[in-house]
């Protein structure tokens, strides 16, 4: 264990982002549509998948974007956490001074930038409610210390978002990789000229080689972006790990795996084709898995991920209550806090959620896109849930009451509909939607 970072390494590093700022996005374009990044990079959605808990204030939040690059991330983060302190750091000047121009661009001017390496970020004096270490942690020659440097400014209940590649599923580049340093292109940091000759040794090569076929696929090098040929081909310092090593990684700086921040896109049973019907031995030992080991079995099956993105913190000795199901006998029902989760509250999903002259049923998935299936709704049950959430959240008892009124008979048996049969109805769909990460619970005797 090294107390301090190669700085020859880290140089190598540099002097790739130094000619070559990453990435190469032009200032204007914008997050603001793209739903499903802002969910994934909004700290409401890693807290709750944590603690259980909703954040619905983010005014005393500190965030660190850790090696922002051009700003891209930083202007996303932004975006995902309105009212948030955001601190972006970065060790090259050029990257720097393209990120404070990117968001000046966009209209947040209380950013604060620093260049400043991992190693130093304790000379910030500040402790974080959430750590952005994306594109950053598979460059550094000691992934452990860096967690451990990162746990020092975390808070007791920060999460930190961090991305390895994958080795299984990048192994391909890293043979390319290997190929081309034996060749001589990454003694020093790759230029136009090496950029060329790998353009033109993938134009010479068969196409119907081992290395072309799964680096190349259907793309014509010659159209090749020269950015998607360095950031994969000549790229300092890239390497892969496996879910083990992330594990281990994060042991020995005495963080917890928290999940992965694509939780739904893991899930090791939907790779069968029954996941409901599995053999006797296969649903058994399935049940018993940790977290760790489900995902390890998954790569292992379908390594189809390029990073291994994941949610970390300190150990919890009191994690937050989940609320599986929701009891009638419990006193406390009609209390339960609901939210429509902030980053869905987009203006398209709120007019089709107030429509009332539209017969068809609706699909959640073109308002909430990293869904992978289609998710057809009944409007009654979409006015009657979400209408209310797009101003604020509402008690559970609210909703039941509120859709008593919207649907007094019940339309099957023309009998008046009572509280319990629109109590079970509401409640079964606030923890569907909840699975779905659409809807979030909090217990709370908040009143609306």
């Amino acid at each position: 264990m090294t107390d301090t970072f190669d700085l020859n390494y880290q140089d190598k590093t540099l002097q790739q982002f130094k000619s070559n700022p990453y990435p190469n996005i032009p200032i204007a374009a914008s997050p603001k549509k793209d739903v499903a990044l802002l969910y994934k990079n909004s700290l409401v959605t890693a807290y709750y998948h944590r603690y259980h808990r909703v954040l619905d204030d983010l005014s005393e939040c500190v965030i660190l974007d850790l090696a922002c690059g051009t700003g891209i991330t930083t202007l996303t983060l932004a975006e995902a956490n309105p009212g948030a302190k955001i601190i972006a750091t970065d060790i090259s000047p050029e990257s720097l001074k393209i990120a404070e121009e990117r968001l000046n661009y966009h209209g947040f001017h209380n950013v604060e930038y620093h260049l400043l390496a991992l190693e130093n970020i304790d000379q910030l004096k500040l402790d974080f409610d959430y750590i952005n270490a994306s594109d950053i942690l598979y460059l550094l020659p000691d992934i452990s210390l860096a967690f451990k440097q990162l746990a020092s400014v975390l808070k007791p209940k920060g999460i930190i978002r961090g991305n390895l590649h994958s080795y299984y599923q990048r192994f391909p580049f890293y043979r390319s990789q290997e190929l081309f340093s034996r060749m001589g292109l990454m003694d020093s940091n790759p230029g136009e000229i090496e950029i060329g000759i790998v353009r033109e040794f993938f134009v010479a090569l068969k196409d119907t080689t081992d290395l072309k076929m799964r680096t190349r696929g259907k793309n014509n090098p010659q159209e090749s972006e020269d950015e998607a040929i360095l950031m994969n081909y000549l790229f300092q310092n890239d390497k892969g790990f496996t879910v083990p090593q992330l594990l281990e990684f994060l042991e020995r700086a005495g963080l917890q795996l928290i999940d992965m921040v694509d939780w739904r896109e893991w899930q090791l049973t939907d790779l069968f084709k029954e996941p409901d019907d599995l053999p006797a031995f296969l649903a058994m030992g399935f049940a018993d898995l940790e977290l760790g080991e489900q995902l390890s079995l998954y790569e292992l099956i379908e390594p189809n991920k390029r990073l291994l993105d994941f949610w970390c913190g300190h150990p919890d000795p009191e994690p937050g209550n989940f609320i599986h199901s929701i009891d009638q006998n419990d006193e406390n029902w009609r209390n339960i806090q609901i939210y429509l989760h902030p980053q869905l509250k987009t203006d398209e999903f709120k007019q089709e959620a107030l429509s009332t002259d539209r017969p068809f049923p609706m699909n959640l998935k073109n308002h909430v896109p990293y869904l992978v299936p289609d998710v057809w709704l009944d409007r009654i049950l979409v006015n009657g849930l979400f209408a209310p959430l797009f101003e604020q959240s509402r008690s559970l008892g609210f909703l039941v009451d509120r859709w008593l009124k919207i649907q007094p008979v019940n339309p099957v048996t023309l009998m008046p509909t009572t509280e319990t049969q629109t109590f079970v109805a509401m409640s079964e769909a606030v923890t569907d939607q909840e699975k779905l990460g659409v809807i979030l619970l909090d217990r709370t005797t908040r009143k609306n």
